[in-house]
C-alpha cells in the first residue's frame, strides 16, 4: 500500500534547551539535505480567513490500538468498511483555530470512510478493516503551527482499537493528506525571531579545518524559506557515521511570519511552535 504523502523518511528531535512544543515523530518526509524537491508553495491562500489548516502527516490517526497482527494486515491493504450505525452529523461546529475561534461545517461518517479509502494511492488491496462503530468527539492532529484538539469521528474496529479522522470538510484544510513530516522544526516567541533545527555539518576530517553553516532567509508573500549555507571544511571524504545531526540557528525575518508557511530549501514544510 502506498499512501498518498510525501515519501517517508526521520524526524530528529532538537538540541536540549530550544524551545519547541513540536514533538518530532517518525516517520517523516524527505526534506533532508538531497531529498527531492517539491513545488513551492506559491498557491498557499495566506490571506484566507480562517487560515486553511496545514495537517502534517497522514489524518487517519491511530488513537488506542490492541497490537493484534491480523489488524495490522487489515490496515496496510488500505481498505476499510464501516458496519454499525451511522450517527447525525451537526451542521456546524466551533473550533479553536491558531489564528482564533471559528465555525466550521462538518463531513458526515460515510464521508469520513470515504476519505479513509482514498488515502490509498494503488487502490485497496485485501480483506477490508471493519469499522464496527463511530462516534464524534475530538482527537489531537499534527499541524504547521503545533499539535491542534479538532472535531474528529473516532471509529472502533472490530478488533477493539480506535482511530479518527478529521470531522472537518476538506475545504478547511491546505493538501489534506499531502503533507509529509519535516525533518525540521522551528519555535518563535514573537513570529520575527525564530529559531530553527537545520542540519549541523559535524566534525572536519582529521587535519581539515570546521566548516562554517549560516542560516539563509528567503521571504515572499505565501511563505518563508529557511536553508543553510555552509563554507570553508575540507573535502569531507574521510570515514563518517550515518548519524543525522543538526542544531539550532536563530534567524530573524523582516515581517512576522504570521499566516505564512515555513518552508526549507527543498520546499518541505517546517512546523511552527508558537511559544
Amino acid at each position: 500500500m502506498r499512501l498518498r504523502l510525501l515519501a517517508l523518511g526521520l524526524l530528529v528531535a532538537g538540541c536540549a534547551g530550544t524551545p519547541s512544543a513540536v514533538h518530532p515523530v517518525a516517520p517523516g518526509a524527505p526534506t533532508a539535505p538531497g531529498a527531492p524537491t517539491a513545488p513551492a508553495p506559491v498557491d498557499f491562500p495566506v490571506s484566507a480567513v480562517p487560515r486553511p489548516i496545514v495537517l502534517i502527516g497522514s489524518p487517519w490517526e491511530p488513537l488506542e490500538t490492541v497490537g493484534s497482527e491480523a489488524e495490522k494486515v487489515a490496515v496496510g491493504n488500505g481498505r476499510f468498511t464501516f458496519t454499525g450505525g451511522e450517527p447525525a452529523t451537526p451542521g456546524l461546529m466551533s473550533v479553536e483555530l491558531p489564528d482564533g475561534p471559528a465555525t466550521l461545517p462538518l463531513i458526515g461518517v460515510r464521508a469520513a470512510v470515504d476519505a479513509v479509502n482514498a488515502t490509498t494511492e494503488d487502490g485497496p488491496q485485501g480483506s477490508p478493516l471493519e469499522l464496527v462503530s463511530a462516534e464524534l468527539g475530538t482527537a489531537a492532529f499534527r499541524t504547521d503551527r503545533g499539535e491542534l484538539e479538532l472535531p474528529a469521528w473516532r471509529f472502533r474496529s472490530s478488533f477493539g482499537s480506535v482511530w479518527a479522522w478529521p470531522a472537518l470538510t476538506p475545504e478547511a484544510f491546505w493538501k489534506l493528506g499531502e503533507v509529509g513530516f519535516a525533518t525540521h522544526h522551528a519555535a518563535t516567541f514573537d513570529g520575527v525571531e525564530l529559531v530553527v533545527q537545520l542540519p549541523d555539518p559535524g566534525p572536519p576530517c582529521p587535519g581539515e579545518e570546521p566548516s562554517v553553516s549560516e542560516a539563509v532567509v528567503t521571504e515572499g508573500a505565501a511563505f518563508v524559506t529557511v536553508g543553510l549555507r555552509i563554507t570553508g571544511g575540507g573535502t569531507g571524504t574521510c570515514a563518517r557515521d550515518a548519524m543525522y545531526r543538526s542544531k539550532p540557528y536563530t534567524v530573524k525575518l523582516k515581517e512576522p511570519l504570521g499566516a505564512r508557511l515555513l518552508v526549507d530549501e527543498n520546499n518541505g514544510v517546517i512546523p511552527v511552535a508558537v511559544q
